[in-house]
């Protein structure tokens, strides 16, 4: 049988160790801020002498709040054979965890506002959403209407009403397009990423600039639309090869399909950086560890997921957030 001394504090010892009532102290511990502050420190002092921790069922139906927010993917499985989502996660899941909040991750189509995810959102089983990879946003609309709160991670398609955070997109692939023209590429190619996202057609609008700015004549046959794939950057790039003569550089909008047509150029006979450069985007784990080591847009994505959690939990405060872009860094590497 275990020991007394190894129970749960109950409100009554609390009480008795605080000195104040057992109805103060369920007032304090359910953070009733109408309490004089005097009160208040000798039950939080109370409650670390004794090691105290809240029931969360019964916190949960005293404060009406469930403690859980949900990271939501929209309907795309795919997205967990990128390291991008995993390192985002990490960084939502370390700022939750330490405002005793948890991750509960959701899988659905965005554009069903009457399936089970939705029904779970709008039904009040989690205090807030943060939303990966968004295509659509017909549940996104019904669910600002109810007062859900919200981020997205991504520049929402139709709406700037919605909380975001998001990285320069735009820049990063400006940036990376202009880097291979400064390194004598005249014939660049872009292997993009999904863009039904913003973010995918944000990169592909920063390559397009790069091309008009830099008095290079574009040509559709350089663009081809990926999926954020090592197979898509891999079968894309060998098309690449076979339809466009003397091309001498690639844009791949994620390091994972920069490692795919480094892949099929090296199985074409062809050697990075000396018949074909090419540039990543994230500047993850996988860019440092490539050979050759991978030049890649650096976006700090342990920041994204931090600042999505943060901006949800200022709202659970009921505080105003703004949108937030992030900016992006060209490392140079080896492969261009």
């Amino acid at each position: 049988m275990a020991s007394k001394s190894n129970s749960r504090p109950t409100y009554a010892q609390i009480s008795e160790v605080s000195g104040v009532s057992e109805a103060t102290v369920s007032r304090v511990l359910n953070g009733d801020e109408n309490v004089h502050p005097e009160r208040i420190k000798a039950v939080h002092e109370a409650v670390a002498k004794l090691g105290y921790k809240k029931h969360r069922a019964a916190s949960s139906l005293a404060s009406g709040r469930s403690g859980l927010i949900a990271v939501v993917i929209d309907d795309d499985l795919s997205i967990f054979s990128d390291p991008f989502w995993a390192t985002v996660t990490s960084g939502i899941s370390r700022v939750l965890m330490e405002n005793e909040l948890q991750t509960l991750l959701m899988v659905a189509n965005l554009n069903d506002t009457d399936g089970p995810v939705a029904h779970s959102l709008q039904g009040g089983e989690v205090d807030g959403a943060i939303f990966f990879q968004l295509h659509k946003d017909g549940l996104i609309k019904r669910l600002v209407k109810q007062g859900l709160p919200m981020v997205i991670t991504g520049t929402p398609h139709t709406s700037t009403d919605f909380v975001f955070v998001d990285t320069d997109n735009f820049g990063g692939g400006l940036d990376a397009t202009n880097h291979l023209f400064s390194r004598g590429c005249s014939k660049v190619a872009i292997i993009t990423g999904d863009i039904d996202t913003t973010s995918g057609q944000q990169r592909l609008d920063g390559y397009n600039q790069a091309y008009r700015q830099s008095g290079h004549v574009p040509n559709k046959r350089l663009i081809a639309q990926g999926d954020y794939s090592f197979e898509s950057g891999k079968s894309l790039m060998l098309r690449l090869l076979d339809e466009v003569e003397d091309l001498d550089g690639v844009f791949a909008c994620n390091d994972v399909m920069a490692l795919g047509a480094i892949a099929a150029i090296e199985e074409r006979g062809k050697s990075v950086p000396h018949h074909i450069k090419v540039v990543g985007f994230d500047d993850s784990l996988l860019a440092q560890t490539s050979r050759p080591p991978l030049t890649s847009v650096r976006q700090d994505i342990v920041a994204l997921g931090e600042a999505a959690a943060t901006m949800m939990i200022a709202q659970l405060k009921g505080e105003a957030v703004e949108p937030v872009i992030l900016s992006t860094e060209l490392v140079i590497r080896e492969s261009a």
